[in-house]
């Protein structure tokens, strides 16, 4: 356990989790925010990143190909 926690890519996931779950909470209890509402909020968030994982690997992909396209 305290290698996972010298892990510095684990405290960082486990650093972003814990604030969206803060954020989330804190809207819903303090400022009264709809729990429906910041699912829904949260799920766009997910859908954003999801996307732009997907752009970034995409974009990836076709540097390499264009690299290995141009190197021969």
């Amino acid at each position: 356990m305290l290698k996972l926690y010298k892990n510095r890519s684990f405290r960082t996931i486990f650093l972003a989790i814990f604030a969206t779950l803060t954020f989330v909470g804190s809207a819903i209890f303090i400022f009264d925010v709809e729990a429906k509402l910041m699912l829904q909020f949260l799920g766009v968030s997910l859908l954003g990143v999801v996307t732009m994982i997907i752009a970034a690997l995409a974009f990836t992909g076709l540097r390499i190909a264009i690299r290995r396209l141009f190197n021969k």
